[in-house]
């Protein structure tokens, strides 16, 4: 009986410390998978199971073991005292692994939904990356493109030959281009510090009124004729179209300027004009002159043989000879504004010839209480092509015209300068009264004087327009800041193309 029982007992007791061991190895294992991925519901399970069964293999062991004991030291009542314990932690290790076996199903729904959450949230992130690498990237090609235009709107801002002008809504100029700055002769950090606005640069201030009344009711203007004043205090007609400027949501209301210079093309209209009416007039002055020539020189001549004859100091005879020279200084001068330039061509030079002027001036009677301040360009040799005579009588009407402006009593200046464009420029300024300015687009005009009746013909300034239009040279004038005006002719220099 005693020596069956041995194996029986080996084995429980082996069976019993074998099963601990295995339990603890599978605890183990559970927990390395469990430490691996937390988030998994099923090492989870494992875990929580190989618990139950690591308690229950413990709680029998311990038991088996305790009671063989107890039973081979002759304690078997000892055994039956406790054994209502042991068979407890069984029973609820038994009750753990259940419990955790019944709830693991509605667990692993709750995985798996997690699961598929996560999942989800995880293709909505690989989404949101791509989305957020795409609006990166849309962003990059928005800001280039952006950066593109403003950099192209810069440049046709500061490269337009044509004045842009960016106004507040009180017209004060904010923003201006080179051109512009070139146009008003005014710094633009002077614009900006004395918050200068459009209606500064008008030399007619109810003229920019007109205008901006014309934007404040109708928000635009379109093609306006203006006259600027620029810092120097010169005059330059413009074309002006602008418009008002809402801008974006929140932003300030703003004015919108486009300039264009249009003074040369201004002057260039009256030449053209001038030449016109310089044309017409020419050829009925040639006719008229030819036409009348001959019988005022018979009448000269019957009249002179008349005085002759007579013994008597014959006042009437005399009348008639004054009043026929007249008309023949007028036929003259009629001749001369006819003339098509076939006198000869030569070189002059220029300082020579406003010499040689101012010398033969000098001692006329109208010249007596008058200073002739010459101011030539010595540093240069002035040489041009064309018609010493005809620059002479150009030269000789615009002293006297000046003489007669100062009453015959004040000063006149004759410069001569070289400029950078092979061009010289003779200028004669005087101390008169100064030419109107509703006066200044007809004064090259034929048969316009400002002179009493009998003193001018009108030709003079007419006849020296033509001859400097044929000599390819310009002649201008305008009011001095002082007092009085100033001509200005502009010739060619001559170019020696055998060197």
């Amino acid at each position: 009986m005693t020596v069956s029982f041995i194996p029986i007992l080996f084995v429980d007791v082996f069976g019993s410390v074998a099963m601990v061991i295995l339990s603890l190895l599978a605890l183990y294992k559970a927990r390395i998978l469990r430490s691996m991925d937390p988030d998994n519901e099923v090492f989870l399970y494992l875990l929580w199971i190989s618990t139950g069964f690591t308690i229950f293999a413990v709680s029998r062991s311990f038991g088996h073991i305790l009671k063989q004991f107890l039973i081979l030291t002759e304690n078997a009542g000892a055994w039956y005292a406790i054994s209502a314990y042991s068979g407890s932690v069984n029973t609820v290790s038994f009750m753990l692994v259940s419990m955790i076996t019944l709830f693991f199903n509605q667990s692993w729904r709750i995985n798996e939904k997690i699961l598929s959450g996560r999942k989800k949230l995880e293709n909505t992130h690989v989404q949101l990356i791509d989305l957020n690498q795409t609006l990166e990237q849309k962003v990059v090609e928005r800001t280039e493109r952006l950066t593109s235009s403003e950099h192209k709107c810069r440049r046709i801002f500061e490269q337009s030959l044509d004045t842009i002008i960016v106004a507040d809504k009180d017209f004060k100029v904010m923003e201006i281009n080179p051109a512009g700055i070139e146009l008003t002769g005014y710094p633009r950090d002077e614009m900006l510090m004395n918050n200068m606005t459009i209606g500064d640069f008008f030399s007619n201030s109810g003229e920019w009124m007109r205008l901006k009344n014309k934007i404040e009711s109708e928000e635009y203007i379109l093609n306006e004729e203006a006259e600027f004043l620029k810092l120097d205090k010169s005059r330059v007609m413009v074309i002006i179209t602008g418009g008002i400027d809402y801008g974006a949501f929140g932003c300030a209301k703003s004015h919108h300027f486009i300039i264009k210079n249009v003074n040369e093309k201004k002057q260039m209209e009256r030449q053209i004009a001038q030449a016109d009416k310089l044309a017409a007039l020419g050829e009925l002055s040639a006719g008229v002159a030819h036409e009348i020539n001959n019988p005022l020189g018979i009448i000269l001549g019957y009249t002179q043989l008349l005085l002759k004859e007579t013994t008597d100091n014959n006042e009437e005879l005399k009348i008639i000879e004054k009043q026929v020279k007249n008309c023949k200084t007028v036929v003259s001068d009629l001749l001369s504004f006819s003339r098509k330039g076939t006198s000869k061509i030569g070189l002059v030079d220029i300082n020579g010839m406003v010499d040689g002027v101012i010398k033969f001036l000098s001692n006329h009677s109208d010249f007596r209480n008058m200073e002739i301040i010459s101011k030539p360009d010595t540093g240069h040799s002035f040489v041009v092509s064309g018609n010493d005579q005809e620059l002479s009588q150009v030269m000789v009407n615009l002293l006297i015209n000046a003489s007669h402006a100062c009453d015959n009593k004040g000063t006149i200046t004759v410069v001569t300068q070289g400029e950078a464009d092979d061009t010289v420029l003779i200028k004669v300024r005087d101390t008169g009264k100064g030419v109107k300015k509703k006066d200044m687009e007809r004064i090259f005009d034929p048969f316009f004087t400002t002179k009493p009746v009998g003193q001018g013909t009108g030709l003079g300034l007419s006849v020296g327009y033509g001859i400097i239009k044929r000599h390819h040279g310009d002649i201008r004038v305008q009011n001095r800041q002082t007092k009085g005006c100033e001509f200005t002719i502009s010739l060619p220099l001559h170019r020696d193309d055998t060197g």
